[in-house]
């Protein structure tokens, strides 16, 4: 039998023991690789691979950042996930992250592009996964800063004043 309290946002956020995430929404880092690598021209060690949860809802986002590494977001279940990226060339592309036909389960933003995440019906929460490799480290992780994106990416500026957090 369904238990009616595992479809919300708050039952999630409790049982995975979830945080605020600086980006926005919610997240716990679920594995932390034991092996190293050491990025081509670079010399310090990185984690091979790091995991998390990540869970947004309602209204909340994920405002544009990027890494230094690729991700990969799995969908769990809820709402569908809009991740909308612009590549380093100025390319923009939306993906639903979701189980509907029009959906992926999967969606990969390679490293160094700017990206952001919504619930594009405002409504209910999306409960997703993310892998980063090499793995993730707050170092790495860069927040846009609204008038830059714009001055860069101004072809986007739709998208960027509505997922930019400055």
């Amino acid at each position: 039998m369904l238990n009616i309290l595992n479809n919300t946002a708050n039952y999630w956020i409790n049982h995975l023991q979830l945080a605020p995430h600086p980006e926005g929404g919610y997240y716990k880092e679920t594995f932390r690789s034991k092996n190293e690598i050491i990025r081509v021209n670079e010399s310090e060690k990185k984690n091979a691979c790091t995991s998390i949860y990540y869970l947004l809802e309602g209204y909340d986002f994920s405002g544009f950042h990027r890494l230094k590494s690729d991700e990969i977001w799995y969908f769990h279940k809820g709402e569908p996930i809009f991740i909308h990226i612009i590549t380093s060339k100025g390319n923009y592309d939306c993906i639903e992250l979701s189980d509907s036909s029009s959906g992926q389960l999967q969606a990969i933003v390679e490293a160094n592009c700017w990206f952001a995440a919504n619930i594009p019906s405002k409504s209910g929460f999306s409960l997703a996964s993310c892998a980063v490799a090499p793995g993730f480290d707050f170092v790495e992780f860069e927040m846009a800063k609204k008038t830059s994106l714009l001055a860069e990416y101004p072809e986007h500026e739709a998208i960027v004043k509505e997922l930019c957090r400055d």
